[in-house]
This record gives C-alpha cells, sequence and structure tokens, in this order.
C-alpha cells in the first residue's frame, strides 16, 4: 500500500513514492525520448534496460549506493527501493545526467550489455 506519491523537484525526472512501511521507492518511467537509443544498440529501452545502466552509472559514482537499494524493476517502470530518500537522492540524479548527456547514456547502455545486466 502506498502513503504518498510526490513529484519532487529533487528527484526529477523520477517519481519519490513512500510507503505505508515507511520505505521509499523512485521511480521512471518517462522511455519515450530514449527509446531510439536504445534500440540503435539492439535494446528496448524499458525499466529493465534502465535497471542495467542505473547499476553501471552507480558503480562508477557511487557505488555504495548499490548495497543501499533494491531494485525492483518492470517492462514498463523502473522502480528501485530503499529504507530512506539519500540513496534515491543519488539514483535519480545518475538518471538525470544519462538523460542531459545521451552519450553517457549510450555509453552506460554499451557497459552494462558487456557486463551482462541487460536482458
Amino acid at each position: 500500500m502506498l502513503a504518498d506519491m510526490a513529484r519532487d523537484p529533487d528527484f526529477d525526472p523520477c517519481e519519490l513514492v513512500e510507503h505505508d512501511s515507511g520505505e521509499f521507492s523512485l521511480t521512471f518511467d518517462d522511455f519515450d525520448d530514449y527509446v531510439d537509443i536504445f534500440d540503435e544498440q539492439g535494446w528496448l529501452g524499458n525499466g529493465y534496460a534502465w535497471e542495467g545502466v542505473v547499476q553501471v552509472l552507480l558503480t562508477d559514482r557511487a557505488p555504495q549506493v548499490l548495497d543501499q537499494v533494491e531494485f525492483d524493476s518492470e517492462a514498463d517502470l523502473f522502480s528501485v527501493r530503499a529504507a530512506d530518500t539519500e540513496p534515491l537522492l543519488e539514483v535519480a540524479a545518475t538518471i538525470r545526467d544519462a538523460i542531459v548527456d545521451l552519450d553517457v547514456l549510450a555509453d552506460a547502455i554499451t557497459r552494462a550489455e558487456e557486463q551482462g545486466l541487460l536482458d
């Protein structure tokens, strides 16, 4: 059950969801503008693919966050859970950086494929 959904600019382009349990989720589903970049490399730009991209980028910029979050994506939704919002801020910044600089996104897709993170 969800307690609250908020569109907080600190988490853009994602949405922060607070669950009744006190846990938080960060979701992202604005895939349309980036599908071509995934498609050029032979991948669907879905939630699972974004999960691989985020894992690669977090390994570079904030590997400790990977131990603080649990990925819970679906085909039509990137989703990650955490006990507090701090690691989710880093995930949101990672996604923001990837959509602002499409070269970062394309490189992350390549590296996620090389690391077997895209299915």
